[in-house]
């Protein structure tokens, strides 16, 4: 059953600004002249034409396709989906903003682990949801999203929503298809479950999955296609969602420039597979050095790695040292979580005098 968000369950909204290339879709051909859109005529000598030439002007000048079919398109024969499954927005953060708005009501429950990707739980507060944390579970050393006990609590409380980072963020850890799966059929029929893959790029044990029903997938150009600043995202979701998220989305939040960007390295495979081949390499290099000299390291499946302390003093103390020499690594904001220190696969962080101020002593 699909279930939305109660003032959207019995009404659909229609976008007043369809946009440039669904009109043309609809007429059989091509526009030439834009003076339907409002958009400012071109001058000589613009600043952003001087800086950084006269294509990214023209982008600059020009208003975006509000639906971003052209990374659609891509976006959904990289996923094996229909372009129908896919929807575009200002990165994985708008996506769950947006997922949320749509299923959860002020006074839904939604559930997620305590300590996990905390902007989930800026945007659920931002909806009026009433949040209900689970802990990690701890395997052999291992903390792991608690997937029995997110399905439990999800059960227990009639849940709208259950939100999952898979790999997760800030552990590195990472569920298997099958694991996924067993959540989903656990979880009630209109429990949505938002299944957060923004670091999926760099897991070699993913699996393909395709559409998952009533179940939202999240992905970004920001990591492995190193689009960070541009923000750009797609969701993975059965039509039904996908066409109730565009009834509500902002129609122009991925600017004509993100989105040529983004067409732009989906063509080009090659970058990605660059940029995913150096991160693992790195996160490798760095787990051996901080492992190596006596720390607790998780497993990671992602672009960066996790550090336990014994207590959160020291993961302080280590944060505040790095952050004497202008070197920020990220130690969770959330309470059960302020114990571990979160850094990014990179060059500097192989550094020997920033592995020395990690390591004990």
């Amino acid at each position: 059953m699909t279930r939305y968000a109660r003032h959207l369950q019995q009404r659909t909204i229609v976008n007043p600004f369809q946009g440039l290339p669904r009109l043309e879709a609809a007429i059989g051909r091509r526009i030439v002249s834009r003076i339907g859109s409002n958009e400012s005529m071109p001058i000589a000598g613009h600043p952003l034409a001087t800086q950084w030439g006269e294509a990214l002007y023209e982008l600059a000048r020009l208003y975006p396709d509000p639906y971003a079919t052209a990374i659609r398109e891509r976006a959904a024969a990289l996923n094996g989906v229909d372009a129908a499954n896919v929807v575009v927005d200002a990165g994985a953060d708008s996506l769950i903003a947006l997922f949320l708005r749509a299923r959860v009501s002020p006074g839904d429950v939604v559930v997620c682990t305590a300590g996990t990707y905390p902007t989930f739980r800026y945007f659920a507060e931002g909806v009026g949801a009433e949040i209900v944390e689970v802990p990690y579970a701890e395997h052999d050393g291992v903390l792991v999203n608690d997937l029995p006990a997110l399905a439990a609590a999800a059960n227990a409380h009639q849940a709208a929503l259950v939100y999952l980072a898979n790999p997760d963020n800030p552990t590195g850890t990472f569920h298997p298809r099958d694991a996924v799966a067993s959540l989903r059929a656990a979880l009630a029929d209109d429990t949505l479950l938002l299944l957060d893959e923004a670091y999926v790029d760099f897991c070699a044990a993913a699996e393909r999955q395709g559409v998952l029903a009533n179940t939202v997938r999240l992905r970004t150009l920001s990591k492995a296609h190193g689009l960070a600043g541009l923000r750009v995202g797609y969701a993975i979701a059965p039509e039904e969602w996908i066409s109730k998220a565009d009834q509500i989305r902002t129609q122009f939040a991925v600017s004509s420039v993100a989105q040529a960007a983004a067409v732009a390295v989906l063509d080009a495979p090659h970058c990605a597979d660059t940029i995913i081949r150096d991160t693992c390499r790195l996160r490798e290099q760095l787990h051996a050095a901080l492992a190596g000299g006596g720390l607790r390291v998780l497993p990671s499946h992602t672009n960066f790695v996790c550090i336990v302390y014994p207590d959160t003093d020291s993961a302080l103390q280590r944060q505040k040292a790095l952050l004497q020499q202008g070197i920020a690594v990220h130690r969770p904001p959330h309470p059960a979580m302020q114990h571990i220190l979160r850094v990014t696969a990179h060059p500097d962080a192989c550094q020997d005098s920033t592995i020395a101020v990690l390591l004990p002593g």
